[in-house]
């Protein structure tokens, strides 16, 4: 039976679970749409940060990239989007007039007919190198009447939130002048002084004379182009989780500590990530230059190998 189909039905997880939600590609399909949904009440402001677009640019160093201001810790939250995110969202933050609407100004005026507005929206977890976020919704603005409700519409105080890339969230959000939340964690991880970002090197940097957000970016790119050989264990590990087999979820982490402590790269890769998480700027780019050469030995030794003659 494939995974997609041993999800169980909706339920409430232990609080330490709630952020390792299964891929998208995971999911339980049905044959109802299960795109809207009743919130469910999961949004607490203690386990979540506000924060604001800061800026919006496209760099080559960096690429498409929306920083997030996060209010409390004045860090501000990398956001790294696609070209036409990105304009879409400079256009909105500008106000450049548009001769036709774009996709986020269609879906907001539609919002507004069917008597719909964006309430905030949230950034709620990271899923290996990808954020997750929720749009919420309610009604209370648009021109569709209320007197003419039908059975099984949404009552109008009740609040609904979908699923979203974060990208179209922050799009969405700016257009309703809607509040953007950060889940606690997620900023924790990923939350990143001002100085990193600030163009030219930085005090603190690399050994190399490269500023921190170099040093970031180049990070990511061995990180994203590394193929994880935990990544079906970690699928599986979540899927535990999310049905409670804590003791299959134990033997699942033992097997990927078995992994991480005989393979030399992945290793690296987690001390990689774990190094500019904590703001060491330094180890990461000492650790990014001994997995780029270790690669390098691995492929040419592959290499070597291939093309060998055989003696006998």
């Amino acid at each position: 039976m494939p995974l997609a189909l041993q999800l169980p039905a909706a339920r409430t997880f232990p609080a330490a679970c709630r952020l390792q939600r299964p891929p998208r590609a995971l999911r339980r399909t049905s044959r109802k749409p299960l795109l809207l949904c009743a919130s469910s009440g999961e949004f607490s402001l203690r386990d979540y940060e506000e924060a604001v677009v800061a800026e919006v640019k496209a760099t080559e160093k960096y690429g498409h990239i929306v920083l997030l201001r996060l209010k409390e810790t004045q860090s501000l939250l990398p956001v790294y989007i696609g070209e036409f995110e990105c304009a879409a969202l400079v256009n909105q933050i500008h106000k450049k007039p548009q001769q036709r609407p774009i996709t986020h100004d269609l879906m907001k005026n539609v919002l507004d007919v069917l008597g719909f507005r964006i309430t905030k929206v949230r950034i709620t977890a990271l899923v290996g190198n990808t954020y997750h976020a929720r749009v919420h919704l309610a009604r209370g603005r648009g021109i569709k009447s209320s007197s003419a409700q039908q059975p099984g519409d949404m009552p109008p105080a009740a609040e609904v939130d979908v699923d979203a890339r974060p990208s179209d969230a922050i799009n969405l959000a700016v257009r309703f002048g809607a509040a953007i939340y950060v889940n606690k964690d997620v900023a924790a991880k990923m939350g990143h002084p001002m100085s990193s970002y600030q163009e030219g090197p930085t005090n603190g940097g690399s050994g190399s004379g490269e500023h921190h957000a170099e040093v970031l970016r180049s990070c990511r790119e061995e990180i994203l182009a590394y193929s994880d050989p935990t990544i079906m264990h970690k699928l599986h590990l979540q899927l535990a989780i999310a049905e409670e087999r804590f003791e299959d979820a134990k033997h699942l982490q033992s097997q990927i500590d078995e992994i991480l402590s005989s393979d030399r790269a992945i290793s690296l890769v987690v001390a990689m990530e774990t190094a500019l998480e904590d703001g060491r700027y330094d180890e990461a780019a000492r650790l990014r230059d001994e997995f780029k050469a270790l690669r390098k030995a691995q492929q040419l030794s592959s290499s070597s190998s291939e093309v060998s003659p055989d003696h006998h």
